[in-house]
């Protein structure tokens, strides 16, 4: 017979037990997933965060890139997971923020990921081809609606920010252009630099090594204010789209269910690694505003990013797109 001694007390042992689990978190390498594929901005952090939870922990953190479906098979994996903190994502707006625009995805990411923190956001860059024609935000605008049909756009996938950015562009000014989509940011810069497209807008830490190539041109940054790393790029804001503004956000999660003792250390180790003096100077030179928080924090921000974001990809008809 089931008494009320009975069951305090395998509560009070589970209780004992996840304790346990939590002390001496972690034993085994960890498994960092990113949902794209290597050489994008979200390659990048991921592999910063990785060096950096390795280093403390004293384990092998792993990083494994999981591309396609705009992040949501890196992100289907992780979800179904074990939630013991030993498989973690590194988020981003694609999974964890427009996921209505793939409407027949096999798991639901608004409930699927217990996000840890926000380790910051990153404006996009607006780089375009060098033989285009095209120097101002005003010149992009202006030879959009004089040559119909011959501007393509790339990203790293449907859904990710650097396919809603130039949409809510294309909202903002009322121009055409076409989405092509890559399994990864590096792969669209290899085609805008050879001309098969012709716009990205690419996220900052990776956007502004591209124009070293001198086969593509940034014109503007997607923040309100100019950003410290680049000052001489003016933003599309001041270049006659009022009030635009558009960031990528990154966070780490991992599958929803993860011991609250166990979410409560990653969190604060997390938290500590971003908020790091050492790392500051990192932070800038890859043009990251660093976030940090609780899991509450990181949560909610979550929550609001994908209201928004959502609300764009309905407003931009891009559900099943």
């Amino acid at each position: 017979m089931i008494t009320r001694r009975s069951t305090l007390a395998a509560l009070a042992c589970l209780g004992m037990a996840t304790g346990a689990a939590a002390a001496s978190f972690p034993d085994k390498p960890i498994r960092l997933v990113v949902p794209f594929a290597p050489g994008g901005a979200s390659d990048v952090l991921g592999r910063l965060i990785a060096k950096q939870l390795q280093e403390l922990y004293q384990q092998p953190v792993v990083v494994e890139n999981k591309a396609g479906a705009g992040g949501h098979i890196g992100g289907e994996f992780v979800a179904r997971s074990p939630a013991d903190g030993y498989t973690l994502l590194l988020g981003l707006p694609s999974v964890q923020g427009s996921y209505t625009i793939y409407p027949k995805l096999n798991y639901d990411p608004s409930k699927a990921f217990d996000t840890l923190t926000v380790i910051g956001t990153t404006p996009s860059v607006v780089l375009v081809n060098t033989e285009l024609p095209v120097k101002t935000i005003g010149d992009l605008i202006r030879y959009a609606r004089e040559n119909p049909g011959k501007l393509d756009y790339g990203s790293a996938g449907v859904g990710a920010g650097t396919h809603l950015a130039p949409e809510m562009f294309k909202q903002a000014t009322g121009i055409q252009m076409a989405h092509v989509p890559y399994k990864g940011s590096s792969a669209a810069a290899t085609d805008l630099m050879g001309g098969q497209i012709q716009v990205m807008f690419e996220n900052l830490p990776t956007a502004l090594p591209l124009t070293k190539s001198g086969k593509v041109r940034a014109i503007a940054v997607t923040s309100l204010q100019r950003v410290p790393l680049a000052p001489d790029l003016p933003t599309v804001a001041e270049q006659g789209v009022p009030n635009f503004e558009f960031a990528a956000f990154y966070t780490i999660a991992a599958p929803t269910g993860l011991p609250a003792e166990v979410a409560k250390k990653l969190s604060a180790d997390l938290d500590k690694i971003i908020r790091s003096p050492a790392l500051a100077e990192r932070w800038h030179t890859l043009g990251i505003t660093p976030i940090g928080g609780t899991p509450t924090q990181a949560n909610q921000y979550v929550r609001e990013q994908a209201q928004r974001l959502n609300k764009l990809v309905k407003d931009a008809g891009l559900i099943g797109s």
